[in-house]
């Protein structure tokens, strides 16, 4: 075992290995100065969409499912939103133990693609949208008149 260490430890390198090798210094600006534009279009890419959200981001009938609690109740609700893209927004529901309605509201988009509405009997509405505004998740943690509340779901745009 300690001749097998020190053949190693004294190991030439090969002859063409010799004419091959380059200063670190050089070859690690170099590799620097290749990769340099990859690492930017890559970066570019993964923030493709933030800060280019508006409000007409959200257009189109979009269709939705919730699950979660309310009054501390296990509670579902689907539904369809029609979004104006001029922060207008008219909710068509149905939930469980009955509840269901049409109402409307307004909402608001940021520069960062969140969203936000508060609907008129309270609930206030947070969504993470996509940038080309096809889908979104949402959380609803007011309910009606402050009641206690946690909901969330998916919206998917099925219409202009």
């Amino acid at each position: 075992m300690q001749q097998a260490i020190n053949m190693l430890m004294t190991a030439r390198p090969a002859p063409l290995a010799r004419h091959f090798r380059l200063p670190i210094i050089p070859t690690l600006m170099l590799a620097l100065l290749f990769l340099w534009p990859i690492k930017g279009a890559l970066a570019d890419q993964a923030s493709a969409g933030l800060g280019r959200c508006n409000i007409a981001t959200l257009k189109g009938t979009y269709l939705y499912s919730s699950i979660g609690m309310l009054d501390g109740k296990p509670y579902a609700e689907s539904g369809r939103e029609v979004y104006d893209g001029k922060g207008g927004v008219e909710l068509t529901y149905s939930g469980s133990g009955g509840a269901a309605g049409t109402m409307r509201t307004t909402y608001t988009v940021s520069p960062d693609c969140i969203g936000k509405a508060v609907y008129p009997y309270g609930q206030t509405l947070q969504s993470f949208i996509s940038p080309d505004g096809s889908r979104f998740s949402y959380t609803i943690t007011r309910g009606p008149d402050d009641r206690a509340t946690a909901l969330s779901g998916w919206e998917i745009r099925v219409a202009p």
